[in-house]
């Protein structure tokens, strides 16, 4: 019995890897093969089990990362607990965050245990890329300002 050797030439294997990596069906060497790619979920995460966010904040010209742990209230708004620093000093504020988990979000905070400097509240809007871009105030007081980012929540 003669072993009958069959080389595939590189356009026919170019051909199917496109096929393949495109979510499509080939016929290699007698077996159909096929891929399927599902189309991308951008609301994956439900907000029930969204227990986290990050960003980072500018104040005064100085960059800072922030994050809050979140418990779901429903309809979009969660109990929020804010952690930051301000020249190496541990920030901390508890309030609420509000989001679609599409297109808008918003929230604040009161200082927590002494960790903070009274209230704010920041609002913004998520760009394509996942990342909202959002002004924060503090309300009262000094009235200062500033910029954020936020992070699709997770």
């Amino acid at each position: 019995m003669k072993m009958r050797k069959t080389l595939m030439n590189r356009d026919t294997v170019v051909r199917w890897l496109s096929t393949l990596l495109m979510g499509g069906t080939c016929l290699v060497a007698g077996v159909s093969v096929s891929t399927t790619f599902a189309a991308p979920d951008n609301a994956a995460v439900k907000p029930a089990e969204i227990t986290s966010i990050k960003g980072k904040c500018t104040f005064k010209g100085k960059d800072s990362d922030w994050s809050a742990k979140l418990k779901a209230k429903g309809d979009g708004t969660y109990d929020a607990v804010y952690d930051s620093s301000w020249g190496g000093k541990p920030l901390s504020y508890v309030g609420t965050l509000k989001t679609d988990l599409k297109t808008e979000i918003s929230g604040g905070g009161k200082a927590n245990e002494g960790k903070g400097n009274g209230t704010f509240e920041f609002s913004g809007k998520y760009g394509t890329n996942g990342v909202a871009q959002c002004s924060y105030k503090e309300v009262g007081g000094r009235g200062r300002s500033g910029t954020m980012t936020a992070e699709m929540p997770k």
